[in-house]
């Protein structure tokens, strides 16, 4: 297949040319348009490589596309892995929550199910867009470490990041835009909102830096990139630096996010 006119987005320059593709692999490209009376007019339209998407939750949605509504895991990964293709993405890491902030949510029920349905799928050649796996792992909570576990050692698991929403720090270093945010989201009272944010408090002393400690070294050992996420401060930055983090996930201030790029994660 060859496509003319269109313009081709290089590593470092763009340049209105054509492209010749044979058995789905790019084998040239030229600042010049075929005379061959088969190839296609691109229009004048832009010519991208695939896009690589490494954090996405698109999933969850159409597993759970209305509260209560528990849609079939093979219909919802399709939805989904069509959703992906459509936006120019054509390697998904599929983003799925290990550990939640609050027990019983539709994300934990659903983990197994869209594990599953991401492998399958996959492996069945059902996908337009190629799928893996990013263990998005929520460090204060005890059900986390055990989750991730059972998982690791997945095939089709690429990538691991650290979160931790509790309250105070990070993205809820202001802590009424997080009680505003959980309030509304789970439509607390003030007296429960005060309750679960001091439960949240005590859970992340209890677990976020072992879970953190143990979830970093099992990903080293296994050579899985692993990611940090929401870094607020030099501190933050170091501390992912030193446990082996080579991508910064939405550092939420500047010095973060220059920090970030001087200890060489990518963001």
């Amino acid at each position: 297949m060859i496509i003319n006119n269109v313009k081709l987005v290089l590593d470092d320059d763009v340049v209105h040319g054509s492209l010749e593709v044979q058995h789905g692999r790019i084998l040239a490209f030229a600042e010049s348009q075929s005379r061959l009376p088969q190839a296609l007019d691109g229009e004048g339209g832009w010519l991208l490589p695939g896009l690589i998407e490494l954090h996405t939750d698109n999933l969850d949605k159409f597993f759970t596309p209305r509260p209560k509504v528990d849609w079939p895991a093979h219909s919802a990964m399709s939805s989904h892995d069509a959703m992906m293709v459509a936006s120019g993405i054509t390697t998904v890491l599929d983003a799925v929550a290990i550990g939640d902030v609050r027990d019983g949510g539709d994300r934990l029920e659903n983990l197994e199910k869209m594990v599953n349905a991401v492998e399958e799928t996959q492996k069945r050649g059902l996908n337009r867009a190629e799928h893996r796996l990013h263990l998005r792992c929520e460090l204060p909570h005890h059900t986390t470490l055990p989750l991730f576990e059972k998982l690791i050692d997945r095939e089709s698991v690429s990538m691991v990041s650290l979160m931790d929403h509790s309250p105070g720090q990070r993205q809820y270093a202001d802590r009424s835009k997080y009680r505003d945010y959980y309030q509304g989201k789970y439509h607390l009272t003030h007296d429960e909102m005060d309750r679960f944010e001091a439960e949240q408090m005590a859970l992340a002393a209890t677990w976020s830096q072992p879970n953190r400690q143990t979830i970093a070294a099992m990903c080293r050992a296994r050579r899985i990139a692993l990611a940090s996420h929401d870094d607020a401060t030099e501190a933050h930055v170091a501390e992912s630096s030193q446990l082996g983090s080579v991508i910064a996930e939405f550092p939420t201030t500047l010095a973060a996010a220059q920090a970030s790029r001087q200890h060489g994660c990518t963001s």
